[in-house]
């Protein structure tokens, strides 16, 4: 389903290329968008949300850098989904939430700085992020939703700050060419498919605190669990 729901906006993106040069997204906020391709948007608080029917204004294939200015207190629904040629993002200290699918399928993204006054990274946020390579999630993030970072293939490592105490289902699925990843003390359960077809995990050491594993969450990972109590429904 969201495979068919990316692809959607993607075709509708293609429409909009020619969109205008700047304008409005959100009540206080205002964008541009340059001849190099840099989108920039200035003022204070929250963005628009997007969709697929109602598709964020700026050209989706000319976005090759976003700059969000200090100010933007949210990153809206869809608002850079599919931005394919987008490799850099700066994320203000003023930033609470990046909505769901914000930055979904941006295959040129290599890496990504949260500040730590996010506190929630919704769902599908980062998915089918192909090239993301590394991102720093910070402590002030209490919320990894479902398929935050599913289909990041190309991520190696993650450490999940001590503010999170759930891995929602699916939120790492697929990220094949992780190795490495730090659960901390925080978090009580790990949900459905949370890590499957991480098949580049050799190791992962479980905390007391986790007290639930979902159905099929390491699925297709080869890997040796260390943790020193027992835990109730698992299924690996």
């Amino acid at each position: 389903m969201k495979q068919i729901y990316i692809l959607l906006i993607a075709l509708l993106m293609g429409l909009s290329a020619n969109a205008e040069k700047s304008g409005t997204c959100g009540p206080n906020l205002k964008w541009h968008l340059n001849d190099d391709g840099v989108l920039t948007i200035t003022g204070e608080g929250r963005m628009y949300d997007y969709s697929y029917s109602n598709s964020a204004p700026w050209g989706y294939f000319g976005v090759k850098r976003v700059i969000i200015g200090d100010g933007v207190t949210t990153i809206g629904d869809d608002a850079f989904i599919g931005c394919s040629s987008l490799t850099s993002v700066t994320i203000p200290n003023s930033v609470t939430i990046i909505d769901r699918y914000a930055f979904a399928s941006c295959s040129s993204l290599t890496s990504v700085t949260i500040p730590n006054s996010v506190t929630i990274i919704d769902r599908y946020a980062f998915a089918s992020c192909s090239s993301l390579t590394s991102v720093t999630i910070p402590n002030s993030v209490t919320t990894i939703g479902n398929s935050a970072f599913s289909g990041c293939s190309s991520l190696t490592s993650v450490t999940i700050p001590n503010s999170v105490t759930t891995i929602y289902d699916y939120a790492f699925d697929g990220c094949s060419s992780l190795t490495s990843v730090t659960i901390p003390n925080s978090v009580t359960t790990i949900g459905y498919n949370a890590f499957s077809g991480c098949r580049s995990l050799t190791s992962v050491t479980i905390p007391n605190s986790v007290t639930r594993i979902g159905g099929e969450a390491f699925t297709n990972v080869f890997i040796t669990i260390e943790q020193p109590k027992l835990i109730r429904n698992i299924r690996v």
